[in-house]
């Protein structure tokens, strides 16, 4: 899944020194950019920006990078989301869409306000730019023309009512790849259909081989053209074998989506944990904001494990309950014990998956 956010970057545009009355030197060694500015006032323009900014962290909240993916796909856009978190994902786009409806209806019922206020802050900075211009060179130019000319370039770079209306868009790009199961059962399937392939042409082969020997016995004396089809049948055999090679180096690198899944997950809990943990570390107290971290926590990992991997749902749920107490009820030791048992267990997963990858990489 992927979030494209169009029509934003018109918001904002480069100015160029001149509109500031700047002239810089044309031998300088070093050049120096022109500063950014947004085309709507603040509080206007951050509204409008926030709702791509909610799906972006929506994506990133709810997805999972795969290094199969961005190989298969050519690119780092797209992230996988489990099915159980999607329903939490797509609530999470519509408020975004909505956050940007309602922004674009407050621009657009206030445009011509707007407008004003962009016109007279243009103005004043076109009266300051032909103050500085005019203090920094001696050559002669008309004042009133340059803040008109200034004001003027500025003003037509206001995004208009037409885009803002139709030219911001928040879309949600779906891909479909199959993981897990079905993907091992997929590639199982493809190694099965390529061993008979390979059996099929095998059988092929020794017909040809007959067939030429029988056709080389007639065609003794043209030793050229025998010599030919020698030649002809090694190119074809080393470029056979050079394909299955490359094919078995590929099923060999492939990176199993569910470990990297689950090593995902494991990083996020242990980092959580050890946070919590060294708040906890002198409390005499659980303060009421870890408690909802934790159990936050607890119901992130229930709607993001979608490797069917138990091995953290007995800790998750002893610290969800020491969490879930009455603030005059919550032990702070409670709390450490359970904070530790988690640094244990995704310490002691941890190890497990690098040892499976080592094992992995025996076996090949």
């Amino acid at each position: 899944m992927n979030i494209d956010c169009r029509g934003f970057g018109s918001l904002v545009r480069q100015l160029e020194w001149k509109t500031l009355g700047v002239k810089l030197p044309e031998d300088a060694a070093v050049r120096v950019s022109p500063p950014r500015a947004g085309l709507l006032p603040d509080v206007y323009r951050n509204k409008l920006m926030r709702g791509a900014a909610q799906a972006h962290n929506a994506l990133n909240r709810y997805g999972f990078r795969f290094t199969l993916c961005e190989t298969v796909w050519g690119t780092s856009e797209y992230k996988w989301i489990p099915w159980t978190a999607f329903e939490q994902f797509e609530g999470a786009y519509l408020h975004a869409c909505e956050t940007l409806a309602k922004a674009k209806a407050e621009v657009l019922g206030k445009y011509d306000e707007i407008l004003t206020i962009l016109q007279d802050s243009f103005y004043r900075l076109a009266e300051d730019s032909a103050d500085r211009f005019q203090a920094t060179t001696d050559e002669p130019f008309d004042r009133a023309e340059f803040i008109n000319a200034v004001a003027a370039q500025a003003i037509g770079m206001v995004p208009t009512p037409e885009m803002i209306r139709d030219g911001l868009t928040i879309e949600m790009k779906p891909k479909v790849i199959v993981l897990g199961s079905e993907m091992a059962a997929e590639q199982k399937l493809t190694r099965e259909l390529r061993l008979e392939a390979a059996r099929v042409e095998s059988e092929t082969r020794t017909v040809e081989i007959e067939v030429e020997a029988k056709a080389s016995i007639e065609r003794l004396k043209v030793t050229g053209f025998e010599e030919d089809q020698r030649r002809e049948r090694e190119v074809k055999e080393r470029i056979r074998t050079m394909k299955i090679e490359a094919a078995r180096r590929e099923a060999e690198e492939a990176v199993s989506p569910i470990k990297e899944g689950l090593a995902q997950i494991t990083a996020r809990i242990c980092e959580a944990a050890q946070e919590m943990s060294v708040r906890l570390q002198d409390a005499k107290f659980v303060p009421g904001s870890l408690a909802k971290r934790a159990r936050q926590m607890c119901e992130w990992y229930g709607l993001m494990n979608f490797t069917g991997d138990d091995s953290l749902e007995d800790v998750l749920i002893k610290l969800q309950e020491a969490a879930g107490r009455e603030a005059k009820q919550r032990s702070p030791e409670e709390m450490r014990n359970a904070l530790n048992d988690i640094l244990r267990a995704t310490t002691v997963q941890s190890r497990k998956l690098l040892d499976e990858d080592r094992l992995s990489a025996l076996e090949l």
